[in-house]
């Protein structure tokens, strides 16, 4: 078991291995992870998602974002608040996004939010993810604060290099029902399969 201790250093050399990554394979790996996603019966189901933009070389999910929008189902993006809070806002067209905190692109100050209850499918970055569901996010405990007040879906979105066999964890750690990566996709929770 690794200790807590070494989840900096992990992630450390993750987010390196991310960087040296072309936009080519960038792009392949984004695609597939796409094709992933949407075979995934609860992503087809869900009327409600929850997504991210990507930054510092996570696997973007501009597809999917412009998918769900298509689709006409209600596409929300996180949008990070002081004192490590993550407000799940309404995002009807995507060219309204702006810098937020981090610099990552986000909805605006003034859109719209549902509760955490709303949302039905969240797909989540992560630095890593282990095949028991557990996550190391960029260290800021926004959805380990975010993810127990919601009952949605939780799919962890990782390149395949970033999927480990362990990962050090916490009890208050939130775990992930599915993990996608450009070349699987693994069920941690029963219920995610259906």
């Amino acid at each position: 078991m690794m200790r807590r201790e070494d989840k900096s250093r992990l992630r450390d050399g993750l987010r390196a291995q991310r960087a040296t990554l072309g936009k080519d394979r960038q792009q392949a790996d984004a695609q597939q992870v796409r094709a992933r996603i949407g075979e995934l019966a609860a992503y087809r189901q869900a009327r409600v998602v929850m997504a991210y933009v990507a930054i510092r070389g996570e696997l973007s999910l501009d597809g999917v974002l412009k998918d769900v929008l298509s689709s006409g189902r209600m596409l929300v993006l996180p949008r990070c608040e002081e004192k490590g809070i993550l407000s799940a806002c309404i995002v009807p067209d995507l060219s309204a996004l702006g810098r937020g905190a981090y610099g990552i692109f986000a909805p605006s100050s003034g859109a719209a939010t549902v509760s955490p209850e709303q949302i039905d499918l969240i797909l989540t970055p992560g630095v890593a993810f282990d095949r028991m569901g557990h996550r190391i996010g960029q260290g800021g405990g926004y959805y380990d604060r975010f993810l127990p007040a919601t009952r949605a879906l939780r799919v962890g979105v990782c390149h395949d290099f970033a999927l480990l066999d362990e990962i050090p964890f916490e009890p208050h750690d939130a775990r992930m029902d599915v993990i996608v990566t450009p070349s699987r996709t693994i069920f941690t929770a029963e219920e995610a399969i259906t």
